[in-house]
């Protein structure tokens, strides 16, 4: 494994769960913080936004 590959993975082990425990004192935020926190939740694909367009483009195969 790369070194790029295994800095990442170590940073999205960290970082996950102090970005859920960020989602959960949310109401704490200023309203542009909470709103980069929301950007970037949706963007790891930590909350469910759902898909009111069609198929997930990011799956690998289409139809699953």
């Amino acid at each position: 494994m790369s070194s790029i590959r295994s800095a990442e993975e170590t940073y999205r082990k960290w970082s996950s769960p102090i970005l859920l425990e960020l989602k959960e004192r949310e109401h704490q935020l200023a309203p542009s913080d909470r709103e980069a926190l929301h950007n970037i939740l949706l963007e790891r694909r930590l909350i469910n936004s759902g898909n009111p367009h069609g198929s997930d483009r990011r799956r690998s195969e289409p139809g699953t």
